[in-house]
């Protein structure tokens, strides 16, 4: 066990070491999290049986968990208490950033565990089919045969992580807090990893403008195509010339740029740049010229004061992106009865 401080207290949580096997693992965070876990089983696959399928074989149980909404902590939760009542006598262990929130009270019988990862370790395609990647709770029926389908972007892509941690400030995020120690890779020391998989996706919660150009350096020296996820508007920015050279030469399949939202009086409450988010909206539209999708996130009836602000309309996004993924605005305070009602309403 350790001791982990942030901005949410301090308390000791188990460490991978403390997890009695085989494990089962049931992801329902972002491929940021999720990926974290599947290097560490890459590194360690075939020395012994780590994972299996079956919850009721498990002598741990660990879910990966998001707390971006209340609605996603309440989908952790009740997927943690399915597993407890497969099976009881198993260990059931909370990880991804739900575990470092700790001013969420989690049931008694669930254990925090800290992040686990292995630097730079290319993820093997076994320990992905020794884990379960759990469908979005938010799409009733996905269609795993379309890749723009909701739900469904990038779940089918090689994932190459390049780095963890964002040192943005935006007033609704906990990433700085939750995901551990930050780091990055040099794009250098993963072009084999790159060469030698298909349909790539760099991973990170927040790519890095050195690690954007790089990249691109490298995808137009070899002429293979790559995607890009989670890159913030001010990052896409400054990469802007970079990112262009590529998608001109058919390079760039997809590329993801979170905008949270439109609204001005939102992006300030936000503390998020609006000559930024304009600015990357335009180029994203750039890129669609040259036959790059363009995906994004928006964060729906965002409150400032106590008011709810109107949404925009989806018909107007739609122009302007291929994939659009939305998430409810939460004031970080959870409370189980109100997240049982909001899931009403949204589900």
């Amino acid at each position: 066990m350790k001791f982990v401080e942030n901005r949410f207290g301090k308390r000791e949580i188990y460490e991978v070491q403390d997890v009695e096997y085989p494990i089962y693992c049931e992801s329902a965070a972002c491929l940021s999290v999720y990926t974290d876990f599947l290097s560490w089983l890459s590194k360690n696959i075939g020395k012994q049986q780590i994972c299996t399928l079956n919850p009721k074989e498990a002598k741990s149980v660990i879910v990966l968990g998001c707390q971006v909404t209340d609605l996603a902590i309440l989908n952790d939760i009740r997927i943690a208490e399915r597993l407890q009542e497969e099976n009881p006598l198993a260990t059931i262990y909370m990880s991804g950033c739900l575990a470092q929130r700790f001013d969420i009270q989690l049931p008694e019988f669930i254990k925090r565990l800290d992040v686990v990862r292995v630097i730079n370790q290319p993820i093997l395609e076994e320990a992905k089919k020794q884990t379960v990647y759990a469908k979005p709770f938010w799409v009733k029926e996905m269609d795993e045969t379309d890749e723009y389908a909701q739900g469904n972007l990038f779940r089918q892509n090689y994932w190459l992580k390049i780095g963890a941690g964002c040192h943005g400030k935006c007033k609704y995020c906990t990433i700085r807090d939750t995901r551990g120690e930050s780091f990055e890779v040099d794009p250098q020391e993963q072009v084999n990893e790159y060469l030698t998989h298909e349909d790539v996706v760099i991973i990170s919660d927040s790519p890095t403008v050195k690690q954007v150009k790089k990249w691109c350096h490298i995808v137009d020296f070899v002429k293979k195509q790559i995607s890009i996820r989670n890159i913030e508007p001010q990052t896409a920015i400054a990469c802007r010339d970079e990112l262009l050279k590529i998608a001109k030469q058919g390079l760039l399949k997809n590329f993801h740029c979170p905008i949270q939202s439109m609204e001005e009086k939102i992006l300030v409450a936000m503390n998020r740049s609006v000559t930024q988010t304009n600015a990357a909206i335009q180029f994203m539209q750039e890129l669609r010229k040259y036959g790059t999708k363009v995906a994004t996130n928006i964060i729906i009836d965002y409150v400032i004061d106590g008011v709810k602000y109107k949404n925009m309309p989806l018909e107007e996004l739609n122009n302007l992106f291929d994939y659009v993924s939305w998430n409810p605005y939460f004031d970080g305070n959870w409370n189980r009865d109100v997240a049982e009602a909001r899931f009403q309403k949204y589900f």
